[in-house]
């Protein structure tokens, strides 16, 4: 199953918080209409971030995609967000 967060996009990126005995990841997300979004993802085997600008700066989401295992933040400054996990819903 893939899904696609497609109501997320402009949403901004507030603080990503990895609990690393847990293996929990925390992701807090806020929209114009929700001030308090959380994608969290258990059971996390990796996590890989880059924060290079290559568009520009901006703490905005571009799209979020979710598969099975994999949780994908692409941001609207060109960086992605990578975690092998399993996301709860």
């Amino acid at each position: 199953m893939v899904s696609s967060f497609e109501d997320l996009h402009d949403a901004t990126l507030v603080m990503v918080n990895f609990v690393w005995k847990a293996g929990e990841i925390d992701m807090h997300l806020r929209t114009a209409s929700n001030p308090d979004i959380h994608l969290n993802v258990s059971s996390v085997m990796a996590f890989h971030a880059t924060r290079n600008f290559e568009w520009g700066p901006s703490e905005q989401v571009n799209s979020v995609t979710v598969s099975e295992e994999l949780v994908i933040i692409e941001m609207q400054s060109g960086d992605t967000i990578k975690v092998i996990g399993r996301i709860k819903y």
